[in-house]
């Protein structure tokens, strides 16, 4: 993807236009059925996939598991549970045990009942250490989940847990055998029809889907558009109906010319991440002298234009437990020298730093943070890379040095510590190895009351923005935007495009 940096005239005009475009009103009325929703997204390239176990990897593919497949539970636009494929779920007083109760007469896409055999078969597989999604039944006593009765799960943990829906509402549930993803089956709002990757998906209603009425549309198209002003041309030419992490500048520019913004704060964010078994950043005082070069406040207003908070150096504000009390890092350069002075830098330090277009905001926010980092005596020289292959884990994502990241759709802590603070974390980007943090990780999930999942949680953050590799800078807006023709999705905390049920609800109003 090709991402032009906008500085100096840019920047100073995103300063003075603090107060965000207020999009025109949409009449929405009753939802109507029928046609064809084509989404544009920022796409994955060959790791294009509706494989669920691959979901976390990209966005597109995170919204084409959501079309054909379900979880055990949903989160909704304020993070709050919701039913999904179970209906009910209860803990034994030590929340070490929990039950889950599935929904009656929901039917796979090839005509097969939802029994609790499938639930069974997707913890065991989600279990596999190839899986992406082992993380989130690490703490399941696998081998004593039991099924009590055909629509009934029991799940026994090895160690209680206050927030195990939440944990596990990335969950979606494959049918039992199911290995091949080629053609997928799953219970949810649209059927599998094809995926050229790289290009295009295509998905038909599925008409037996168990929430009465959805999805509205009939078919569902999700296009690969990598380049930002190709994507939101076409949405403005009529070429596309909705547009996912819609480009800050043009949001300014576009907002009200026939779209509509979908705008809503979230637990997104977006980070510099330094490996910290890496010259020069295996030592803490480089990484804690490059986390004082750091002008938050500027790459907010400029590289976000705004749509967006600066952050702390910890990712899950608005998330239960988040340590709000931790005092606010702030710019020191002063510092900073003498930090780098006594690491041996005092003579200057160079590093590279990669980056790509992966989503809004990230190639400009590492052009400027080169530009602050001078002052500091560190030459940051931006290399960036195709977009499409960023966070493939096949390829140099977990092998970089010094990169940035961007990382949506937790509903708690626990759930984004188990995947990048820990050693085989599948998104263990700063390459943190501390056993202590596994501990520490341990005792706030397993806490049986909240006092103690609050100090635990605490020291968990603390060691992180004490001698951690991440620079946390922004939490960021979950920004879309579609054709003043489409209404439905619900601008969301928890991800883009009102996931996991957005595109489910989505409908044309004409």
């Amino acid at each position: 993807m090709k991402r032009r940096t906008f500085l100096g005239a840019v920047a100073a005009s995103a300063l003075a236009g603090c107060a965000r475009p207020q999009p025109k009103a949409v009449p929405a009325g009753p939802p109507r059925r029928g046609g064809r929703l084509r989404v544009g997204m920022v796409g994955a390239g060959k790791s294009e996939s509706f494989n669920p176990s691959g979901a976390a990897s990209a966005m597109i593919n995170m919204a084409m598991t959501c079309a054909v497949f379900d979880s055990l539970v949903d989160i909704g636009p304020n993070l709050e549970i919701r039913p999904a494929l179970a209906t009910r779920w209860t803990p034994d007083k030590d929340a070490r045990t929990w039950t889950f109760t599935l929904r009656q007469g929901v039917t796979w896409h090839d005509g097969r009942p939802l029994t609790a055999k499938d639930v069974l078969y997707t913890l065991r597989w989600m279990a596999d250490p190839e899986n992406q999604l082992s993380v989130s039944v690490a703490n399941v006593d696998l081998d004593r989940v039991r099924a009590a009765g055909p629509h009934t799960i029991v799940v026994p943990l090895k160690s209680p847990d206050l927030l195990f829906p939440q944990t596990i509402s990335s969950c979606w549930v494959v049918q039992d055998g199911a290995t091949d993803f080629g053609e997928p089956v799953g219970t949810g709002p649209f059927v599998f029809a094809s995926l050229d990757q790289g290009q295009q998906s295509v998905c038909r209603r599925n008409p037996a889907y168990w929430e009465p009425g959805k999805p509205y549309v009939d078919e569902l198209v999700i296009q690969s558009i990598d380049d930002n002003t190709a994507r939101v041309n076409a949405l403005l030419g009529g070429q596309i109906d909705v547009l996912a992490q819609m480009p800050y500048t043009q949001a300014r520019a576009h907002a009200g010319n026939g779209i509509r913004l979908l705008d809503s704060p979230s637990v997104a964010a977006q980070a510099f991440y330094m490996a910290v078994d890496r010259k020069p950043f295996d030592d803490v005082r480089v990484r804690q002298a490059m986390r004082l070069l750091v002008d938050r406040r500027q790459l907010v207003d400029v590289a976000l234009f705004g749509f967006g908070t600066v952050a702390n150096d910890l990712f899950g504000k608005g998330l239960e437990f988040y340590a709000d009390t931790i005092p606010q890092r702030t710019r020191d350069v002063r510092r900073a020298r003498e930090l780098l002075a006594q690491a041996g830098y005092a003579d200057g330090l160079t590093v590279t730093l990669e980056t790509a277009a992966a989503a809004p905001g990230m190639v400009e926010a590492a052009t400027l943070f080169a530009q602050q980092a001078k002052d500091g005596g560190v030459t940051i020289n931006v290399s960036q890379v195709d977009a499409t292959s960023y966070f493939d884990p096949t390829l140099q994502y977990l092998r970089r040095p010094f990169a940035q990241t961007f990382w949506a759709g937790f509903a708690n802590l626990g759930s984004f510590y188990q995947y990048a603070a820990l050693p085989d974390g599948y998104g263990n980007e700063t390459h943190w190895t501390e056993a202590r943090t596994g501990e520490q990780i341990a005792a706030a999930t397993a806490a049986s009351r909240e006092a103690q999942a609050a100090a635990a949680w605490q020291a968990v953050q603390q060691e992180q923005w004490d001698t951690g590799g991440y620079i946390w800078w922004a939490n960021v807006n979950n920004l879309d935007a579609t054709s003043n023709r489409v209404a439905g999705i619900t601008p969301s905390r928890y991800l883009s495009l009102g996931l996991p049920s957005g595109l489910a609800n989505a409908y044309f109003t004409a």
